[in-house]
């Protein structure tokens, strides 16, 4: 974590498969990767010969290692992840965030510190379900993209939904040729419904902004570029009323005017497209009854946003986990070599006939063998 963060007063940390490969081979986190190796391989409790379950238990005390020391860092939450190319196995991804948890539990962090993110698919959507009241273990749904598929994680008592406005804002733009910073832009108004429906319901759950983009209204880039006013790039953040929290990164926390946003709430009169399309949907839903499968029963084009949204960045994520599998493989190996290798050959010594031959030898020794700089000899 950069030690310009110590500048800001942010709240909580979040970590993902993009933020955690882009930082991989720092001395930072590859410090990390090696306690990581370290505990898991002198544990014991895996085979050396097991590629895979070294990979997996290595991955999973990382997550851990780095996420004990960003918790000293905030007062408030630590959201990490579970391997994201699990987004089909809602048993796998129960077991590996169990697992997880239960290493934070036994450093005696509090749970409500901690929350799993899950992909927001179908099998997401169950494991979610499961942790959540089986376990208690807090979880956020990530790459949520319509109300619809909000209001189906809220009915899995997920605790936080995240909603990745870059690739929602895009799709509505290439699906109507508009540009960025449009006044009445419909991917603001799809974000807004979600948070609006939590808000007018009451509902215990956080909605959750990500990957959050800098971009002035149209309106206003004529005015900026005679004044050179930076505060309205915020203008598409500052559009959403009612959200819980906006995961910014460091360059973006830097810009931050007064180091401060503010949003506002939906107003109790408030007749916007936004609010009269949160009252109409159903509440408490029904989606995860289906027979046929929730996604299956949404309208085409929800199903192609969600496909865009979340399929897309998740073929995204699968090749940002590789490379932090590889980075910890690499560390593994080095650890195997290590640990395997003979301790004979590092104190290895000479055998002598008897005590004339080796005094013989090391007279010979110290004739023939010229002292070398660099040395102590003693």
């Amino acid at each position: 974590m950069p030690p310009a963060l110590a500048f800001h007063d942010f709240w909580g940390c979040l970590l993902t498969p993009d933020n955690v490969a882009a930082g991989i081979f720092t001395d930072d986190l590859r410090y990390h990767v090696w306690v990581a190796t370290k505990r898991v391989v002198e544990s014991g409790l895996i085979k050396l010969t097991d590629k895979e379950a070294l990979i997996r238990a290595v991955m999973d005390q990382f997550m851990v290692e780095l996420g004990l020391v960003l918790l000293d860092l905030c007062s408030g939450p630590l959201v990490l992840f579970v391997d994201p190319r699990l987004h089909d196995d809602s048993d796998m991804m129960v077991s590996r965030a169990t697992a997880m948890v239960a290493k934070f539990d036994a450093a005696q962090v509090r749970r409500w510190r901690i929350i799993v993110t899950l992909p927001a698919t179908e099998d997401g959507i169950c494991a979610a379900q499961v942790l959540t009241n089986r376990h208690g273990i807090q979880t956020n749904l990530s790459l949520v993209s319509c109300l619809a598929h909000a209001a189906a994680c809220i009915e899995a008592s997920a605790g936080t939904v995240s909603m990745s406005v870059e690739p929602i804002m895009e799709w509505y733009e290439q699906k109507h040729g508009i540009q960025a910073g449009h006044q009445d832009h419909p991917g603001i108004e799809t974000i807004q419904s979600c948070a609006t429906f939590i808000h007018r319901h009451g509902i215990n759950t956080t909605l959750l902004t990500t990957d959050v983009r800098m971009v002035k209204l149209l309106r206003d880039l004529v005015r900026a570029f005679v004044t050179f006013d930076m505060s309205g790039q915020w203008a598409e953040l500052k559009q959403l009323g009612g959200i819980g929290a906006a995961a910014l990164k460091k360059d973006q926390l830097d810009q931050i005017p007064m180091r401060r946003l503010t949003t506002w709430c939906p107003r109790p009169d408030d007749k916007s497209p936004a609010t009269l399309r949160a009252l109409q949907a159903e509440h408490p839903s029904h989606h995860l009854d289906s027979n046929k499968g929730f996604l299956a029963s949404l309208p085409a084009e929800n199903r192609s946003l969600i496909s865009a949204v979340l399929y897309v960045r998740l073929g995204k994520m699968a090749v940002h986990m590789e490379t932090i599998e590889k980075a910890v493989w690499d560390e593994i190996k080095r650890r195997i070599r290590l640990e395997t290798i003979p301790l004979e050959s590092l104190y290895r010594r000479p055998a002598a006939s008897c005590k004339r031959h080796k005094s013989r030898s090391r007279r010979n020794s110290r004739q023939e063998k010229p002292f070398r700089e660099g040395i102590d000899y003693f």
